[in-house]
């Protein structure tokens, strides 16, 4: 890590925390330990080369630890590491409220919405019943234009996010603008408002509707979505 020569507070951290990836590795650490695959999902543009780097520079900072598995390892936030999940929560507020007007059309990545959405969503909030959502965006930048279709299966024992068809019933299909979606998802625009203009479509039985809306937290009216981290074990 290149240093600023400077004993400031604030330099020593910026070694650390401010480097290009940094921040969105512990972001995805602060939802709880990882195996690199796990965080590579998350980082997707991020070659794994950098990836591990990386992860050995914040491991020299004690930022984070490792835990050797069978294949591989587990990565985690040490307290030190924990401590950034206050600058990335202040990151994710400034974001919202300040630099919504600077997404561009080729940065709507379905992959990242979907892994998004997986980790926010609360397991104790889910039905006792399993539920299956089929997702069908349209309006993907051309990059991502083979990622149209996704399915996620809600159970209480764990959030299942699928590319191919998982051959389950289907409970409830989404059909949306990607970027409409994504301002919905974002709390920028409420659901009511998309589901008028078109830009939304959901069908399956009401109750199940209704479950969904739940399970993802999308509101009629506009409501900033706040980044929620588990409590650290």
């Amino acid at each position: 890590m290149k240093g600023y020569g400077q004993f400031c507070p604030v330099a020593k951290t910026a070694e650390v925390f401010a480097q290009r990836w940094t921040p969105l590795i512990v972001r995805e650490l602060c939802f709880g330990p990882k195996r690199f695959t796990e965080i590579h999902s998350g980082v997707p543009l991020m070659s794994r080369a950098l990836l591990v780097q990386r992860l050995a520079e914040l491991e020299d900072a004690a930022v984070i630890a490792t835990e050797p598995l069978a294949q591989g390892k587990l990565y985690s936030l040490t307290p030190a590491g924990e401590h950034f999940g206050a600058i990335v929560n202040l990151m994710s507020d400034w974001g919202q409220r300040y630099g919504q007007g600077r997404i561009a059309h080729e940065e709507l990545d379905p992959t990242l919405l979907m892994w998004g959405m997986r980790r926010q969503i609360a397991l104790d909030d889910l039905p006792r019943r399993e539920t299956v959502l089929r997702f069908e965006f349209r309006g993907l930048p051309r990059a991502f234009a083979a990622r149209r279709y996704w399915w996620m299966i809600l159970r209480r024992a764990d959030v299942e996010v699928c590319l191919k068809d998982p051959g389950l019933d289907v409970d409830v299909v989404l059909a949306a603008d990607l970027e409409a979606f994504v301002r919905v998802w974002l709390g920028h625009r409420g659901l009511a408002d998309a589901l008028g203009a078109g830009d939304i479509s959901l069908s399956g039985e009401t109750a199940r509707v209704a479950e969904l809306k739940r399970a993802l937290k999308l509101p009629d009216g506009p409501d900033l979505r706040v980044l929620a981290f588990p409590p650290a074990a």
